[in-house]
């Protein structure tokens, strides 16, 4: 129990707190008329209770009209509108006018009569065309009811003759030849009638007619029809096996659609390293005002055709170099490219280009760590009492340019299989990773590659530091399409000492350089010292870390259960101070 002052206002003698209230059960009955309903409520015990006011409107917590009801705690509310739903409230105010918070809402739907609507008009009756004299043919309809009332049919055999109110289906034989037009209609069981249907003209002769069929029910006899069961099909002018209006639709789009991409290099089983470089000729398109906007890369795995890297760019053009560690050394691999317009129209593929990586003596042992930059067989990073180098899951890298070591390890990591390469590059080279490039990385950069159990896993990985790293320092990631760098803190947590990060990645999403989910998560990242913040964008897409970090903080804060609790807190202190009992409210 709390008791609190309100400015202008005497104390008032009793508060109970706005959010802990009871729901009590509805209880509905109607007096004398449908139209109006009567609300009853418990009494406050408040010395200085002057009243209550009732609200009601017919939206939910949106009450258009307002009426003091005085001292009472009933009220009837007449005038209601049949077939319509109604939503009440009440609140109490005291002698000095102060006036409480809602009380719960109830509801009440007002009776009325129900309208009923006439069924649907049936569809056309199916059955035979044609038929001999005296010989029965059936048909059959169908029709649906707004009110999902039960539906009898009745048949018009043409010139007036009505079959009975019965079955959907219905037989019917002719004594004289010449043609009739058959229609049906639909009753429900409140007799609301239906129009009728469009009629079936069936033809009744004195000898058999020739027997026609029609799988498709395109009208084109089975004998004429090219497609006999497509019922949007039934030429095929040049012969090709699609239908005229395929072949129709196909063109047009075609004529829409910027030109494929011709594949430049490498092609014809080039041998190239495995930072492949990809190139297509010029984009074309017969479109006025089409410019390229995108261009869509894929490469797949020669041997089992896994797709191993697939990315849209807006900036890699014609041209794009393949990640490190994305392809494997002294492997055969095939690619291929589409264009995508700034109307959004996407190009068809191009024709397949093959290529083999060429196989070099960086990694002798076949470690995944290129042997100049093994660390010594005594490391221990983690410092978890064992090397290493005896360990499958982590690997330590000698840092380029550096006297650091890291170890990437995923021992912690339930959703991460394998540390499959780690290399690292000195930050301070001449190299591809120029736009925006921070000046000042202490460790350099360090790319590796950490296999999933399932392709599209989110994986937690540890990177430990041989020594700590500078306390204003940040993890940045470079994006090898856009070439850019961004702040990755939303996804990088350091250790209190700076002797370690843990880095959230995702196969396929946030973190990944291959853009595939295909198992494998591919990061090139590095330490940066703060006063290089402002060299990296901070808007734009593609790689700049305005979009780039805000969609990484959504994501954090899903995966963490993020909640704003010092505004929860603050809404508690506010329902705390509340004056007044919260009335609960009911339909009597």
């Amino acid at each position: 129990m709390m008791k609190t002052t309100v400015s202008g206002a005497k104390k008032l003698p009793r508060n109970l707190l706005f959010f802990s209230a009871l729901l009590l059960a509805l209880l509905i009955s109607v007096w004398a008329r449908a139209e109006q309903v009567t609300l009853a409520w418990d009494a406050n015990t408040e010395s200085d209770l002057a009243g209550y006011k009732l609200h009601y409107g017919t939206a939910g917590n949106s009450y258009s009209v307002h009426i003091d009801v005085n001292n009472v705690t009933t009220y009837t509310v007449a005038g209601l509108t049949a077939g319509q739903t109604y939503y009440f409230a009440a609140t109490a105010y005291d002698a000095s006018g102060n006036e409480s918070g809602y009380s719960n809402s109830v509801s009440y739907a007002v009776p009325g009569a129900a309208v009923n609507g006439a069924p649907t008009t049936p569809a056309t009756p199916s059955g035979a065309t044609s038929a001999l004299v005296n010989t029965a043919v059936t048909f059959s309809t169908s029709a649906t009811d707004p009110n999902g009332d039960s539906l009898e049919y009745r048949y018009d055999w043409g010139g007036g003759v009505l079959s009975s109110w019965g079955a959907s289906s219905q037989s019917r034989s002719w004594a004289a030849a010449g043609q009739y037009a058959v229609k049906a209609q639909a009753r429900d069981s409140k007799s609301a009638e239906s129009a009728w249907s469009a009629a079936k003209t069936v033809t009744i002769s004195q000898i058999s007619p020739p027997v026609v069929v029609d799988t498709d029910g395109d009208g084109v006899p089975d004998s004429q029809d090219a497609f006999p069961n497509d019922p949007k099909e039934w030429a095929d002018a040049n012969k090709n096996g699609t239908g005229d209006n395929a072949d129709a639709a196909a063109a047009a789009a075609a004529a829409k659609a910027p030109d494929a991409p011709v594949l430049v290099s490498p092609v014809n089983d080039d041998v190239v390293s495995a930072s492949a470089a990809l190139k297509t000729g010029a984009f074309r398109t017969a479109v006025a005002g089409a410019a390229h906007a995108k261009t869509r890369w894929q490469v797949f795995r020669d041997d089992d055709d896994a797709c191993v890297f697939d990315t849209q760019s807006t900036t890699a053009l014609t041209s794009l170099t393949v990640p490190q560690l994305v392809l494997d050394e002294g492997t055969s691999y095939y690619w291929r490219a589409q264009f995508i317009d700034s109307k959004g129209t996407a190009s068809a593929w191009s024709d397949d280009g093959y290529f083999a990586t060429a196989a070099t003596d960086a990694d002798l042992n076949g470690n995944g760590i290129p042997d100049a930059q093994q660390v010594a067989s005594t490391v221990d990073l983690d410092n978890d009492g064992l090397k290493d180098n005896q360990q499958a899951g982590i690997k330590s890298v000698k840092m380029e340019g550096t006297s650091v070591q890291i170890g990437v390890s995923i021992k912690d990591c339930p959703t991460a299989i394998a540390v499959e390469s780690v290399e690292s590059e000195d930050a301070r080279q001449a190299d591809s990773y120029a736009s925006g490039k921070p000046r000042r990385m202490p460790f350099g950069l360090i790319n590796f590659k950490i296999a999933v159990a399932t392709p599209g896993d989110q994986a937690v990985v540890k990177l430990y530091f041989s020594e700590a790293a500078p306390a204003k320092s940040k993890w940045y990631k470079y994006d090898p399409i856009a070439d850019r760098w961004s702040d990755f803190s939303a996804y990088a947590r350091f250790a209190a000492d700076r002797r370690s990060v843990a880095l959230t990645l995702r196969d396929g999403g946030i973190g990944d350089a291959d853009g595939v989910a295909n198992g494998v998560i591919v990061d090139p990242a590095g330490v940066v010292e703060e006063a290089d913040d402002e060299t990296v964008s901070s808007s734009g897409s593609g790689g700049g870390s305005g979009c780039f970090i805000a969609a990484a903080a959504s994501e954090a804060d899903a995966a963490n259960g993020a909640f704003d609790w010092w505004r929860a807190l603050g809404m508690l202190s506010l329902m705390a101070i509340l004056p007044w009992k919260r009335l609960i409210l009911k339909i009597s």
